[in-house]
């Protein structure tokens, strides 16, 4: 795959600062990065954008908003600070997380999130910014969000009914889904961007994941799919792991990265 299509994730180098994240990624030849929030608190996000345009490196998403399940008013007064910050830094996609299940029913907490998502909608689109609503694992059912599959994700999706509303797709947290294939399919024109991590044998915490290509998840396989629905935007590798983040240097993890993505595609995808 080209290099032009490969982001990572700002969690991924989460010791690193905002700054050293854009030095190391531009030396690398990286030309996509996704921006977290937390990384970006007293800098001079006009500054930081000069310094991104002249490294020719494009903001693949910011991280993140939402959180609509513990309060729509204040997930929208959040969201609105985030769209500054997106604007500011010149990111067009917003990733959002629902929100945990809190004390709520299931059919209580997506309500909720469809109200906010809709009026969010609203004002990132006259700031021409999207928002990408994300599905995690199950597990993450009582602490994130209340979406743990792609389906879901797109359920909400088509009840928030917004042209600048759509999904991002996490590979690490959706590869199980027996339905995942149909979902990509149902995705086609809605995926903001893909995120990459893999899945170690076995998983040791939720803090473990893994470079692609050392795990079980099938990721070739499911970019072949992606890219067969006529996606052609960004990957971003993201990756939680405290066993990364403890080294001093993330170089020799990127280039890992790199190596293996070079090779997506030159195989045809299995059966």
């Amino acid at each position: 795959m080209d290099l032009k299509r490969l982001g990572i994730s700002a969690i991924t180098s989460r010791n690193w600062s905002a700054w050293q994240d854009l030095e190391v990624y531009c030396q690398m030849g990286i030309q996509g990065i996704g921006l977290w929030r937390d990384k970006l608190v007293d800098i001079d996000l006009k500054e930081y954008r000069r310094h991104l345009n002249a490294c020719a490196m494009t903001v693949t998403n910011l991280c993140f908003t939402g959180q609509f399940t513990l309060g729509v008013d204040a997930a929208i007064r959040d969201g609105l600070q985030a769209l500054t910050v997106a604007e500011t830094v010149g990111a067009d996609t917003i990733l959002v997380i629902s929100g945990p299940i809190d004390h709520l029913t299931m059919k209580e907490a997506d309500e909720r999130v469809v109200v906010g998502l809709r009026e969010l909608a609203v004002e990132a689109s006259t700031r021409n910014i999207s928002l990408a609503l994300e599905a995690l694992h199950p597990m993450d059912m009582t602490q994130w969000t209340v979406i743990p599959t792609l389906d879901k994700a797109l359920d909400l999706v088509d009840r928030v009914d917004h042209d600048n509303v759509g999904v991002m797709l996490d590979l690490y947290n959706t590869w199980w889904d027996p339905r995942l294939s149909q979902a990509i399919q149902r995705a086609r024109g809605r995926i903001l961007c893909v995120q990459l991590a893999d899945w170690r044998n076995p998983t040791r915490s939720f803090t473990d994941r893994t470079v692609p290509g050392r795990g079980i998840a099938p990721l070739a396989d499911l970019i072949s799919q992606i890219e067969s629905v006529g996606y052609s935007g960004w990957y971003d590798l993201e990756i939680f792991s405290d066993e990364l983040w403890a080294l001093e240097d993330y170089g020799s993890v990127l280039d890992e990265m790199i190596q293996w993505w070079s090779t997506i595609g030159e195989e045809s995808p299995s059966e």
